[in-house]
């Protein structure tokens, strides 16, 4: 599959005419990541959003849970496992604003990756701002799943923590 067809399968790029995911391979660096490296680091200023060409990543979050009345232990939560079949992007929120990071991504294979920074988004946005539009527009829709999404896990542990607690 040529690389056009690649990104065309990607939701934040689905709509896109052939030129203009062209002008989007322009301002993309290939990056190779070797296995176990850390590609994002939560608490870290983000201002990429990578593509998966082709390898696997683990999404990790940081639990800090009471010991015993020891204090506080911090543990990682793999949340998901992401691979180039799956089309998908991570740490699109860096393209739209400066904030910390929310996860940490690990590479669990050698990964290729596309990286795409906030600087080179906003200037060629600025050019083409009906592209820019179509791409904004699409990564709200895909972090509005996102946020369904953790809305449904937070009511289902809502829920099994009080029933747990009720006992």
């Amino acid at each position: 599959m040529d690389e056009v067809a690649f990104l065309r399968e990607i939701s934040v790029f689905a709509d896109l005419t052939t030129e203009e995911i062209g002008k989007i391979i322009t301002i993309m660096k290939e990056i190779n990541v070797p296995d176990g490296s850390t590609i994002i680091q939560e608490g870290d200023v983000g201002d990429s959003m990578y593509i998966i060409m082709d390898g696997s990543v683990e999404v990790s979050k940081t639990l800090t849970m009471k010991i015993d009345g020891q204090g506080f232990e911090e543990k990682e939560k793999i949340l998901t496992r992401l691979n180039a079949s799956d089309h998908i992007i991570f740490g699109e929120v860096g393209l739209l604003e400066d904030n910390v990071r929310t996860a940490s991504v690990i590479a669990i294979s050698t990964c290729t990756l596309r990286e795409i920074k906030k600087e080179d988004f906003q200037k060629l946005a600025d050019k083409d701002p009906r592209m820019g539009f179509k791409i904004v527009k699409n990564i709200a829709r895909l972090v509005c799943t996102r946020l369904r999404k953790a809305d449904e896990d937070t009511i289902k542990l809502t829920t099994a923590l009080s029933i747990a607690l009720s006992r």
